[in-house]
């Protein structure tokens, strides 16, 4: 008994000392060194393409990609996709679940730098006397193991498994705003569809009453056999566009269906045509979208990690140390070892593993390390490089379609005029039925490119927002 106390005492003193000495070289183990981001020269401004227009360091009210979605896209209908395709569409779903799987992860590298605790049980021979049958001898009971994370090997897998979280979280944030911004962009491609529909059956509507009127005037032998002929092709070529745009339109509700997590074909969507059109929004400072913009945030958080797992490669060259530890009892019977009348045994010490040769692979695993940081410092510099262009090519497209909108309005309405009066002076017999069928194809394609420069218009600005950032604040990180 004395001697068991004995054994426990010294096991105790080797722990507190172990401990001391764990927490004296813990605080001498290498942390990560902070990198810092390439230094990159972002213009004072953006250029609109309006002459003499730019947007950048002028801009003094609140940027465009500081405001929420819903004070981008007001209208009822398209905020509730919105809603129901961050909700529980499946691309939104599923970013979210690898956010989960990178805190799981996360959580789990941490775990290697703290002690291991488990009950053991194993069996080893036992040396056989003449005469005796074979035996074994039984160990059993707690086992502790805990690796001194001197080098910051853990600690470095530890900081890259974090900012691989914040990787994922960035990403999720720019899967979102793309979810915004493609719902959008559907459910203006879906007005523009109708409306296409309601402009082709007018004009279809249209032709075949030219053709009531150039049959009766055929009748009364004014208009010729082939007059008639023409028109009965034009309005024939008009009338078959019908079912090509409600195809269209079926296609773009199932895409959205599918967007929002719906079954495709079992919804009908409430799109109004009108739309009230924002003038050049202030798209603030060009630096402003490093914090804006989620890829970038995610881009950045890729370096880090990259630079996390080069230290952590670097301390993979040096020892591994670790303290283990095992209180128990052994017996030749396995039921002693079991019912705790074994004879009891307790070790503490240090496990000590230098790394001599590795076939090269040390080397070269650091060599791939840092490989990867040299990737992902390239990857941030095209992701910089491609996001001020995108803000860009935005802002131009989105300021000249105000233009190209009032130009087609102007077109539009001279169109509309000279039909009138194509038909007012055929009806007379001014004219010929040439210049009725010339204004009637310069009329559709009038309507047809009116309707569509308002989509352009529609879709430049959600192409513009998603480029400033889609409205997601700065990482508080």
């Amino acid at each position: 008994m004395k001697h068991a106390n004995t054994m426990q005492s010294h096991a105790l003193r080797t722990l507190a000392l172990s401990v001391l000495t764990v927490a004296f070289l813990g605080g001498c183990a290498a942390k990560n060194p902070a990198l810092d981001l390439p230094a990159f020269k972002f213009p004072e401004r953006f250029y609109t393409g309006s002459e003499g227009a730019e947007a950048g360091a002028q801009d003094t009210s609140k940027s465009l990609a500081e405001l929420g979605w819903k004070h981008i896209y007001t209208d009822a209908p398209l905020q509730q996709l919105i809603a129901q395709a961050l909700d529980a569409g499946p691309d939104a779903l599923l970013a979210a679940a690898r956010v989960r799987e990178a805190q799981a992860l996360a959580s789990a590298v941490r775990s290697g730098s703290l002690p291991q605790v488990g009950v053991a049980l194993n069996t080893s021979a036992a040396a056989l006397r003449s005469g005796q049958n074979l035996s074994s001898t039984f160990l059993g009971g707690l086992s502790v193991s805990w690796e001194l994370d001197l080098w910051g090997r853990y600690a470095s897998a530890s900081s890259a498994a974090r900012f691989d979280l914040m990787g994922r979280e960035a990403s999720r944030n720019a899967i979102q705003a793309s979810l915004v911004a493609n719902t959008a962009s559907l459910y203006y491609q879906l007005a523009y569809l109708r409306e296409l529909l309601v402009v082709t059956q007018r004009a279809a509507n249209n032709q075949r009453e030219v053709l009531t009127l150039v049959n009766r005037l055929s009748a009364g032998g004014v208009a010729s056999a082939a007059e008639v002929r023409q028109q009965e092709s034009v309005v024939a070529s008009t009338a078959v566009r019908v079912p090509a745009i409600r195809r269209q339109i079926a296609e773009t509700e199932n895409a959205l269906s599918i967007l929002v997590g719906s079954i495709p074909g079992t919804l009908r969507f409430d799109v109004p045509a009108s739309l009230s059109l924002l003038p050049i929004p202030p798209s603030g400072l060009p630096s402003n979208l490093l914090e804006r913009r989620p890829d970038l945030r995610q881009a950045v958080a890729q370096m880090q990690a990259a630079n996390a797992r080069v230290n952590e490669a670097k301390a993979q060259f040096f020892p591994s140390i670790s303290l283990t530890g095992l209180f128990g009892g052994v017996s030749s019977t396995l039921a002693d070892v079991l019912s705790g009348q074994a004879a009891r045994v307790a070790s503490l010490g240090p496990n000590v593993l230098l790394p001599l040769y590795t076939g090269g692979a040390l080397p070269a695993n650091r060599a791939a390390a840092l490989a990867r940081l040299d990737q992902s410092l390239i990857g941030y510099r095209k992701s910089v490089l491609g996001a001020l262009g995108e803000v860009a090519d935005a802002l131009v497209a989105y300021s000249t379609s105000a233009e190209v909108l009032e130009l087609q309005g102007q077109r539009l309405r001279a169109s509309r005029e000279v039909q009138r009066l194509a038909e007012k002076r055929f009806s007379a017999g001014t004219t010929s039925f040439v210049e009725v069928l010339d204004a009637q194809r310069q009329l559709l394609s009038a309507e047809t490119d009116a309707v569509q420069s308002l989509l352009e218009r529609r879709l430049g600005l959600v192409r513009l927002y998603l480029a400033l950032g889609g409205g997601w604040p700065p990482d508080p990180q």
